[in-house]
């Protein structure tokens, strides 16, 4: 797929990879809606560049984005679904709000999103890109909701893809620790190794003009994990003596 001129939308656009995407893809002449819970935080300028304030967990906030950009563009190309956020916690209270606020966010957002874009686009090509995480692969310890939300995505895209035309791709992004504020909200100490964000944006962008259905911007974390699993293994032990030094720490 050529990028230039096709009509993007990017949620999550204030930070992170969402920011960095931002740049990649208004360099490669897409015209791009960028939404975000706090527009305010995107200082940039571009012909091309449109903001909408969006929070993803409320379905109507959604409805608004889709409205927003097929009025502006007349039609959404690629949609880029990268919002989402995580716990570092030891699950001891069951809290039903808690739970759902992440799933709502991380999850049910993807899917609402997806077959919108399938509704939408009947059988006429797009792309829909979501942000999962390595975790959704690999969980890990004190992130049981996030990486349940990740491997929630995960699974819903081996499915939902054989109920689109042949035109249509649905790709999913598996980063490992990426260099953002990320885990820094989370109040964790950060995973090793890491990424950049624009080089994970990147990855992104390259995948998506070849149409990738699975983006791996780490290999080592692919290779690994097809023919090294036993590493994996002994790295969630690793993390998880980090997680218990953590949380005793914080009592």
């Amino acid at each position: 797929m050529k990028l230039a001129e096709k009509r993007v939308v990017v949620t999550g656009a204030s930070s992170g990879i969402g920011w960095e995407l931002l740049h990649i893809l208004l360099d490669e002449g897409c015209m791009v809606v960028a939404a975000a819970l706090d527009i305010e935080k995107i200082d940039l300028e571009h012909k091309n560049l449109h903001l909408k304030n969006c929070d993803v967990s409320k379905n109507e906030e959604i409805d608004e984005l889709f409205a927003y950009a097929l009025n502006l563009m007349g039609g959404i190309d690629i949609f880029i679904a990268n919002a989402g956020f995580a716990y570092y916690e030891r699950l001891e209270t069951p809290d039903w709000e808690h739970i759902t606020t992440i799933f709502d966010t991380n999850v049910i957002s993807v899917f609402y999103s997806a077959v919108k874009m399938k509704q939408l686009n009947g059988n006429e090509p797009f792309n829909f890109v979501c942000t999962a995480s390595s975790m959704g692969l690999l969980s890990l310890p004190g992130y049981a909701l996030y990486s349940s939300t990740k491997a929630a995505i995960h699974s819903f895209s081996e499915a939902y893809r054989f109920e689109l035309a042949k035109n249509q791709v649905l790709q999913v992004v598996y980063p490992i620790a990426t260099k953002t504020n990320f885990f820094h909200n989370t109040g964790s100490p950060t995973p090793w190794p890491t990424q950049s964000a624009s080089y994970v944006a990147t990855c992104i962008v390259r995948g998506i003009e070849c149409d990738k259905k699975r983006i791996f911007p780490s290999k080592t974390f692919l290779i690994t994990k097809k023919l090294f699993p036993f590493i994996l293994k002994w790295y969630q032990k690793w993390e998880n003596k980090k997680f218990q030094r953590h949380t005793c720490n914080k009592e």
